[in-house]
Protein backbone atom coordinates (compact mmCIF):
# COMPACT_ATOMS: atom_id res chain seq x y z
CA UNK A 1 0.00 0.00 0.00
CA UNK A 2 1.38 3.19 -1.15
CA UNK A 3 2.34 5.26 1.98
CA UNK A 4 0.85 8.90 1.80
CA UNK A 5 2.98 12.02 1.36
CA UNK A 6 2.74 14.53 4.53
CA UNK A 7 3.16 17.84 3.31
CA UNK A 8 4.88 20.09 5.99
CA UNK A 9 4.90 23.53 5.66
CA UNK A 10 7.40 25.89 7.23
CA UNK A 11 5.59 28.48 10.01
CA UNK A 12 5.98 31.73 8.68
CA UNK A 13 6.70 34.23 11.45
CA UNK A 14 3.57 36.13 12.54
CA UNK A 15 4.38 40.05 11.71
CA UNK A 16 5.21 42.18 14.09
CA UNK A 17 2.45 44.79 15.17
CA UNK A 18 3.02 48.49 15.33
CA UNK A 19 2.68 49.19 19.04
CA UNK A 20 0.65 52.33 18.34
CA UNK A 21 1.91 54.01 21.72
CA UNK A 22 5.69 53.66 20.94
CA UNK A 23 4.35 55.61 18.01
CA UNK A 24 3.03 58.28 19.71
CA UNK A 25 5.50 58.51 22.89
CA UNK A 26 8.18 58.93 19.52
CA UNK A 27 6.30 61.58 18.03
CA UNK A 28 5.45 63.51 21.33
CA UNK A 29 9.82 63.12 22.30
CA UNK A 30 10.57 64.14 18.57
CA UNK A 31 8.05 67.28 19.20
CA UNK A 32 9.24 68.03 22.44
CA UNK A 33 12.81 68.00 21.38
CA UNK A 34 12.33 70.03 18.22
CA UNK A 35 10.62 72.79 20.00
CA UNK A 36 13.91 73.21 22.76
CA UNK A 37 16.30 72.52 20.51
CA UNK A 38 14.98 74.92 17.07
CA UNK A 39 13.94 77.47 19.65
CA UNK A 40 17.48 77.36 21.48
CA UNK A 41 18.96 77.75 18.93
CA UNK A 42 16.62 80.71 17.23
CA UNK A 43 16.97 82.17 20.45
CA UNK A 44 21.03 82.85 19.74
CA UNK A 45 19.80 84.33 16.10
CA UNK A 46 17.19 86.03 17.51
CA UNK A 47 19.75 87.79 20.56
CA UNK A 48 22.35 88.68 18.10
CA UNK A 49 19.82 90.44 15.94
CA UNK A 50 18.34 92.29 18.69
CA UNK A 51 22.34 92.97 19.81
CA UNK A 52 22.88 95.41 16.17
CA UNK A 53 19.72 97.00 16.65
CA UNK A 54 21.20 100.30 15.86
CA UNK A 55 21.86 99.34 12.73
CA UNK A 56 18.57 98.60 11.53
CA UNK A 57 16.20 100.63 13.46
CA UNK A 58 16.08 104.50 13.32
CA UNK A 59 17.09 106.50 16.42
CA UNK A 60 14.67 109.27 15.42
CA UNK A 61 11.65 107.36 16.57
CA UNK A 62 13.79 106.09 19.75
CA UNK A 63 14.80 102.86 17.53
CA UNK A 64 11.16 101.57 17.70
CA UNK A 65 10.52 101.54 13.97
CA UNK A 66 12.35 98.98 11.68
CA UNK A 67 14.33 99.89 8.42
CA UNK A 68 13.00 97.21 6.21
CA UNK A 69 14.85 97.82 3.31
CA UNK A 70 18.22 96.78 5.42
CA UNK A 71 19.69 93.74 4.74
CA UNK A 72 21.99 91.33 6.60
CA UNK A 73 22.93 88.94 4.21
CA UNK A 74 23.52 91.50 0.83
CA UNK A 75 24.71 87.95 -1.38
CA UNK A 76 22.74 86.25 -3.74
CA UNK A 77 24.18 82.93 -3.65
CA UNK A 78 22.01 79.68 -1.83
CA UNK A 79 23.54 79.66 0.98
CA UNK A 80 23.27 83.33 1.50
CA UNK A 81 18.97 83.05 0.91
CA UNK A 82 19.86 79.29 3.62
CA UNK A 83 21.11 82.20 5.92
CA UNK A 84 18.68 84.46 5.60
CA UNK A 85 15.79 82.21 5.92
CA UNK A 86 17.50 80.31 9.25
CA UNK A 87 16.26 82.09 11.69
CA UNK A 88 12.66 82.31 10.11
CA UNK A 89 13.02 78.03 9.73
CA UNK A 90 13.98 77.81 13.20
CA UNK A 91 10.95 79.41 14.66
CA UNK A 92 8.62 77.71 12.51
CA UNK A 93 10.00 74.16 13.35
CA UNK A 94 9.95 74.49 16.92
CA UNK A 95 6.39 75.55 16.54
CA UNK A 96 5.57 72.59 14.57
CA UNK A 97 7.50 70.56 17.39
CA UNK A 98 4.69 72.34 19.74
CA UNK A 99 1.60 71.16 17.77
CA UNK A 100 2.94 67.46 17.26
CA UNK A 101 3.65 67.04 21.05
CA UNK A 102 0.59 68.89 22.09
CA UNK A 103 -1.15 66.90 19.33
CA UNK A 104 -0.46 63.26 21.04
CA UNK A 105 -1.05 64.41 24.26
CA UNK A 106 -4.92 65.74 23.31
CA UNK A 107 -4.86 62.39 21.44
CA UNK A 108 -4.48 60.78 24.95
CA UNK A 109 -6.42 62.92 26.84
CA UNK A 110 -9.57 62.62 24.58
CA UNK A 111 -9.44 59.97 21.93
CA UNK A 112 -11.50 57.50 23.91
CA UNK A 113 -13.71 60.37 24.78
CA UNK A 114 -16.43 63.07 23.65
CA UNK A 115 -15.40 66.32 25.57
CA UNK A 116 -17.22 69.40 24.73
CA UNK A 117 -15.74 72.36 23.75
CA UNK A 118 -15.99 74.08 27.18
CA UNK A 119 -13.44 71.02 27.77
CA UNK A 120 -11.45 71.60 24.94
CA UNK A 121 -11.14 75.28 25.90
CA UNK A 122 -10.05 74.59 29.30
CA UNK A 123 -7.47 72.31 27.99
CA UNK A 124 -4.01 73.94 28.63
CA UNK A 125 -2.55 71.73 25.81
CA UNK A 126 -5.55 72.64 23.81
CA UNK A 127 -4.74 76.80 24.17
CA UNK A 128 -1.00 75.83 22.82
CA UNK A 129 -2.16 74.02 19.78
CA UNK A 130 -4.06 77.48 19.37
CA UNK A 131 -1.20 79.84 20.37
CA UNK A 132 1.07 77.61 17.99
CA UNK A 133 -1.14 77.76 15.03
CA UNK A 134 -1.98 81.38 15.31
CA UNK A 135 1.94 82.03 15.05
CA UNK A 136 2.60 80.02 12.40
CA UNK A 137 -0.49 81.87 10.43
CA UNK A 138 -0.18 85.19 11.93
CA UNK A 139 3.53 85.68 10.66
CA UNK A 140 6.73 87.64 12.28
CA UNK A 141 8.64 85.73 14.93
CA UNK A 142 9.68 86.83 18.97
CA UNK A 143 11.74 84.86 21.36
CA UNK A 144 9.56 85.78 24.06
CA UNK A 145 6.63 83.74 22.07
CA UNK A 146 8.74 80.68 21.63
CA UNK A 147 9.95 80.65 25.43
CA UNK A 148 6.59 79.50 27.13
CA UNK A 149 6.86 76.48 24.87
CA UNK A 150 10.86 76.21 25.51
CA UNK A 151 9.86 75.78 29.11
CA UNK A 152 7.55 73.49 28.93
CA UNK A 153 9.14 70.90 26.61
CA UNK A 154 11.78 70.76 29.42
CA UNK A 155 10.08 70.06 31.70
CA UNK A 156 8.04 67.50 30.02
CA UNK A 157 11.10 66.23 28.50
CA UNK A 158 12.59 65.97 32.07
CA UNK A 159 9.92 63.85 33.11
CA UNK A 160 9.03 61.80 30.32
CA UNK A 161 9.70 58.74 32.05
CA UNK A 162 6.17 59.06 33.97
CA UNK A 163 4.51 60.94 31.22
CA UNK A 164 3.04 58.01 29.59
CA UNK A 165 3.41 55.87 32.31
CA UNK A 166 1.77 57.23 35.06
CA UNK A 167 -1.80 59.13 35.43
CA UNK A 168 -1.28 59.93 39.27
CA UNK A 169 -2.26 63.51 39.69
CA UNK A 170 -0.07 63.53 42.70
CA UNK A 171 2.74 63.04 40.74
CA UNK A 172 1.54 65.95 38.04
CA UNK A 173 0.91 67.91 41.10
CA UNK A 174 4.29 67.95 42.62
CA UNK A 175 6.12 68.28 39.30
CA UNK A 176 4.36 72.01 38.85
CA UNK A 177 5.24 72.35 42.27
CA UNK A 178 8.68 71.64 41.82
CA UNK A 179 8.86 73.87 38.80
CA UNK A 180 6.53 76.29 39.86
CA UNK A 181 9.52 78.85 39.05
CA UNK A 182 9.60 77.91 35.78
CA UNK A 183 6.02 78.24 35.42
CA UNK A 184 5.65 82.02 36.82
CA UNK A 185 8.67 82.56 33.84
CA UNK A 186 6.39 81.25 31.68
CA UNK A 187 3.56 83.11 32.31
CA UNK A 188 5.70 86.22 32.57
CA UNK A 189 6.99 85.84 29.10
CA UNK A 190 3.27 85.33 28.22
CA UNK A 191 2.39 89.04 29.34
CA UNK A 192 5.16 90.25 28.08
CA UNK A 193 3.57 88.79 24.19
CA UNK A 194 0.32 91.15 24.93
CA UNK A 195 2.61 93.89 25.74
CA UNK A 196 4.30 93.75 21.95
CA UNK A 197 1.60 92.65 20.47
CA UNK A 198 -0.23 96.15 21.68
CA UNK A 199 3.36 98.34 20.70
CA UNK A 200 3.19 96.45 16.87
CA UNK A 201 -0.56 97.15 16.92
CA UNK A 202 -0.24 101.14 18.03
CA UNK A 203 3.14 101.54 15.92
CA UNK A 204 1.34 99.72 12.35
CA UNK A 205 4.38 97.30 12.22
CA UNK A 206 2.55 94.99 9.90
CA UNK A 207 -0.52 94.13 9.27
CA UNK A 208 -1.75 91.30 11.11
CA UNK A 209 -0.69 92.76 14.42
CA UNK A 210 -4.12 94.04 15.75
CA UNK A 211 -5.66 90.96 14.37
CA UNK A 212 -2.70 88.89 16.44
CA UNK A 213 -3.42 91.04 19.38
CA UNK A 214 -6.72 90.45 19.35
CA UNK A 215 -6.58 86.45 19.21
CA UNK A 216 -4.02 86.25 21.82
CA UNK A 217 -6.07 88.31 23.93
CA UNK A 218 -8.82 86.18 23.72
CA UNK A 219 -6.55 82.79 24.07
CA UNK A 220 -4.86 84.61 27.49
CA UNK A 221 -8.55 85.39 28.82
CA UNK A 222 -8.53 81.37 28.78
CA UNK A 223 -5.00 81.32 30.43
CA UNK A 224 -6.65 83.47 33.58
CA UNK A 225 -10.12 81.35 33.58
CA UNK A 226 -8.24 77.97 33.52
CA UNK A 227 -3.86 78.09 33.95
CA UNK A 228 -3.04 78.26 37.54
CA UNK A 229 0.20 79.83 37.28
CA UNK A 230 -0.82 82.77 35.19
CA UNK A 231 -3.90 83.37 37.60
CA UNK A 232 -0.85 83.77 40.26
CA UNK A 233 1.59 85.63 38.64
CA UNK A 234 -1.23 88.37 37.30
CA UNK A 235 -2.46 88.62 41.22
CA UNK A 236 1.96 89.07 42.09
CA UNK A 237 1.52 92.03 39.40
CA UNK A 238 -1.70 93.86 40.58
CA UNK A 239 -0.47 93.30 44.17
CA UNK A 240 2.65 95.23 43.74
CA UNK A 241 0.67 98.04 42.67
CA UNK A 242 -1.91 97.45 44.82
CA UNK A 243 -1.18 100.38 47.15
CA UNK A 244 -1.12 102.40 44.22
CA UNK A 245 -4.50 102.41 42.75
CA UNK A 246 -6.43 106.30 43.31
CA UNK A 247 -9.85 105.49 45.80
CA UNK A 248 -11.74 106.22 42.48
CA UNK A 249 -10.64 103.12 40.25
CA UNK A 250 -10.35 100.48 43.78
CA UNK A 251 -13.47 98.86 43.09
CA UNK A 252 -12.74 98.16 39.51
CA UNK A 253 -9.41 96.68 40.93
CA UNK A 254 -10.89 94.80 43.78
CA UNK A 255 -13.29 93.89 41.00
CA UNK A 256 -10.73 91.99 39.17
CA UNK A 257 -8.32 90.63 42.15
CA UNK A 258 -11.86 89.07 43.25
CA UNK A 259 -12.21 87.19 40.15
CA UNK A 260 -8.46 86.05 40.25
CA UNK A 261 -8.91 84.73 43.62
CA UNK A 262 -12.25 83.10 42.81
CA UNK A 263 -10.76 81.08 39.73
CA UNK A 264 -8.14 79.93 42.00
CA UNK A 265 -9.76 78.53 44.41
CA UNK A 266 -12.35 76.74 42.02
CA UNK A 267 -9.38 75.17 40.52
CA UNK A 268 -8.07 74.11 43.99
CA UNK A 269 -11.46 72.66 45.02
CA UNK A 270 -11.40 70.78 42.05
CA UNK A 271 -8.30 69.35 42.25
CA UNK A 272 -8.97 68.26 46.35
CA UNK A 273 -11.72 66.14 44.56
CA UNK A 274 -9.48 64.92 42.09
CA UNK A 275 -7.35 63.85 44.85
CA UNK A 276 -9.56 62.16 46.60
CA UNK A 277 -10.79 60.25 44.06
Amino acid sequence: MASSIQVIRKKTKAAKVADPLAKQKLIWTTGHLLTLTCGLIFSITYFFHASIFFKYRSWKWLFLRVNKNYVFFEGTRWYDKLLKWTPQILYRFALVGVIMANGITMHQNWSHLNPTWFDLLAAENFQSLSVAGLWLIGGGKSFYRLLPFMILSYMHLTNRKHEFTSDNKKIDEQKSIDNKHLLHIVAYSEIIVIMALNLDTLLMKNGSAGFLLVAYTSIYWLRLNFSAYAQVTVLRILDKFDKKVPAKHRAKWDSIRNFLYSKIKERSDRREKLLRK
